[in-house]
């Protein structure tokens, strides 16, 4: 490990934190990034790239990857009774360049973003932890232990930036409370192998049954995520799927967390350390990335005192909206069968609102910083 102190301490080496790193060093700045782990999660986690992300991600050049090794998603079904209630073509209404949903696994996202970072010269500290963090009146005392050297190290950055996900070290250090609520209801996901699909694998699709909503997200050819409001996916699978292969599977329950403060004094949140929510619309990496590009502009350019401001606002408005969302998809009874079967068609039927409701559901529907105008 460096014995060299870093003027800024990147904790977590997630999509979050490797943004961060990106767009600082692009900026001239050079950080310190550590992560506790290894090696880059070996798990798919977020799949959705929308489209703003694309456009934070392209003057680095990282951009034309992501599409390279990802499956565009162009079309959005919703189905009930095997029927197709509402079908949105992106290509045609997703007001953007970018028009479609980009999908890849979080696995191969860290993957480019590491390879990025690692040819502007700055290498992560895996396996590398922030034991201890105490404000000092000039700067941060903090203590990483190398896990696998077995050693300790004390830095004194004068900025530390937690991108250290939903358990975050840097926030329970400064004592921020992460207030919010968790649900009882248990999800789950699997990404698996299929011989037999019966849409194209530019088509996401949702299926509204009985039990619940199931939705198929096409990761390419012969594969994609499956996603149920009930713990037991692979026991709905939808009519026409035949499996081959469980590559992961998981259960998970959906909170809705956000700190009241993403700074404290020169010390940042960002992604999952300052916000969680239901992964509706799959809003949250990208909701991270936009937070960490905000924080290293900023940064750059002496006006961190305006993060808070500028990413809490929308942050709370994104945990609203996906709450709204996952509440309407997950309502049983008549009053839901009867939006899905002709409210949603007559809205969708407007081209303006179309336009609208692809816009708040991949996240251009917040204000677009500026440094990307």
């Amino acid at each position: 490990m460096p014995q060299t102190n870093h003027p800024i301490l990147i904790v977590g080496a997630g999509p979050v934190g490797l943004t961060t790193a990106i767009e600082l060093k692009r900026r001239g700045v050079t950080p310190m990034i550590i992560d506790n782990d290894g090696v880059p999660t070996p798990e798919s986690r977020a799949l959705a790239i929308h489209a703003r992300t694309l456009d934070i991600f392209e003057k680095s050049g990282i951009s034309e990857k992501l599409i390279e090794a990802g499956n565009k998603i162009n079309h959005i079904l919703m189905r009930k009774n095997n029927k197709t209630k509402v079908h949105l073509n992106l290509n045609q209404d997703l007001p953007h360049r970018y028009n479609f949903i980009l999908a890849l696994p979080q696995s191969h996202t860290e993957e480019i973003l590491i390879e990025a970072l690692t040819k502007q010269g700055i290498e992560i500290n895996w396996y590398t932890s922030l034991e201890r963090l105490q404000t000092t009146p000039s700067n941060f005392d903090c203590m990483l232990v190398d896990s696998n050297k077995k050693t300790e190290q004390q830095i004194s950055p004068q900025i530390v930036i937690g991108a250290d996900g939903a358990h975050s070290t840097v926030r329970k250090s400064l004592n921020i409370p992460f207030d919010g609520q968790s649900i009882d209801d248990e999800w789950s996901l699997a990404d698996v192998e299929l011989s037999n699909w019966p849409f194209p694998y530019d088509h996401a699709v949702v299926n509204f049954t009985p039990k619940g909503p199931i939705g198929f997200f096409p990761l390419g050819q012969g594969c994609g995520r499956l996603v149920s409001s009930q713990p037991d996916v692979l026991n709905n699978v939808p009519e026409g799927a035949t499996i081959t292969k469980t590559i992961w599977h998981s259960t998970f329950k959906i909170s809705y967390r956000q700190v009241a403060t993403y700074q404290q004094g020169n010390a940042f949140l960002a992604g999952d350390a300052a916000h969680i929510h239901s992964p509706a619309g799959g809003r949250g990496m990208n909701l991270g990335i936009e937070d960490a590009a905000t924080l290293a502009y900023l940064l750059a350019n002496d006006r961190h005192d305006e993060y808070t401001g500028l990413r809490h606002p929308i942050g709370k408005r994104v945990l609203k909206m996906t709450e709204q969302q996952t509440k309407q998809i997950t309502a049983p009874g008549m009053m839901f069968d009867f939006m899905l079967s002709f409210i949603a068609p007559l809205i969708m039927s407007v081209p303006s609102w179309r336009r609208q409701g692809l816009a708040r559901l991949t996240g251009l529907d917040t204000p677009k910083p500026e440094w990307l105008n």
